[in-house]
């Protein structure tokens, strides 16, 4: 594959294109207009003659790089999520810890319910737990706090917010073929914040999409919240309760982070990063308790917090 004629380019790229696989260092020829590369280090730069890529001229070459992933995770809707647990939970679920969760994701079916992310106490009450989904039926996004079958949620219908989502139609709803304000990649980002002092559901939750907050509320619960305690348990693509559930989620997965405050609105702009997905060090790492990565092939807890089994599904390269 060539090299780009423009935006980021990976070492990988590079290697692939010269067909090199071991260490290599990037110098400015004296004349010419173009790059080359040597093979060995740049310490000892070899003798080999020089290779001439005219894909590399044009770039900023003293600037620093921007951060960028090399993967993601595919769940396809069929038995696949990401299940994750800890003896020491790094977060509580109450109305006294402010929380921020974000995610990157990629629609890839129909329109259909989705489980988005959970988190929860134990696997023996499905009840117990703190929730992002999608309604199919409704076209909302519903983030919801539900103790002993009580709900205290707040709900979205991403048509009343098209300005933020980009999704106009509550019939055609969240979709591959309707997938709203995306990135270059087809990936959007919802942010939920959770500010536990609040007794309003309404006061309570923000939903942001890409760095733009949906200020439309459809629908709200205020029921009340009861101690859940540490969230000892997590999933993505699917309920924590249960496994292959209806709502099984059909959706690419990229950079999950979880913060221990209610997050600004400068903030999740600086997250959103221009729709370049990166990592907390390239963005905001202030307050992160934990963020699940893909990049080596494997589910990462950044914080050694969860230790994450990906159970089917793929991690694939962008």
């Amino acid at each position: 594959m060539a090299i780009t004629s423009s935006g980021q380019i990976k070492f990988s790229e590079l290697r692939t294109e010269l067909n090199q696989s071991g260490a290599f260092s990037i110098a400015t020829a004296a004349e010419g207009g173009y790059e080359v590369i040597n093979t060995n280090s740049a310490s000892t730069p070899n003798s080999d003659p020089p290779h001439a890529i005219s894909e590399w001229y044009g770039y900023d070459h003293d600037a620093a790089p921007a951060y960028s992933n090399t993967r993601y995770y595919q769940n396809d809707g069929t038995g696949d999520y990401i299940d994750c647990t800890t003896t020491s939970a790094p977060f509580n679920i109450n109305t006294t810890q402010d929380l921020s969760f974000s995610v990157w994701l990629r629609h890839t079916g129909s329109k259909a319910n989705q489980q988005i992310w959970n988190f929860s106490n134990t696997t023996a009450n499905g009840n117990n737990r703190i929730f992002l989904t999608y309604s199919a039926n409704l076209n909302r996004f519903v983030v919801r706090y539900r103790s002993n079958s009580v709900n205290f949620d707040r709900q979205f219908a991403l048509h009343d917010n098209s300005g933020a989502t980009g999704i106009s139609s509550s019939s055609s709803g969240w979709s591959n073929t309707s997938r709203g304000t995306v990135n270059s990649d087809n990936f959007c980002m919802v942010t939920i914040t959770y500010d536990a002092s609040q007794s309003t559901a309404a006061g309570a939750f923000k939903l942001y999409w890409n760095a733009t907050e949906c200020t439309t509320t459809a629908a709200s619960n205020n029921g009340t919240r009861t101690n859940l305690g540490g969230a000892t348990k997590g999933r993505i693509g699917e309920q924590v309760h249960q496994t292959n559930s209806a709502g099984n989620a059909t959706l690419d997965y990229d950079e999950l982070k979880i913060y221990n405050k209610v997050l600004s609105s400068s903030e999740v702009t600086t997250l959103y990063n221009s729709g370049t997905i990166a990592d907390s060090t390239q963005t905001v790492s202030s307050g992160l308790i934990t963020e699940w990565t893909f990049d080596d092939n494997t589910v990462n807890d950044s914080n050694s917090s969860y230790t994450c089994t990906k159970v089917n599904g793929v991690i694939t390269a962008y």
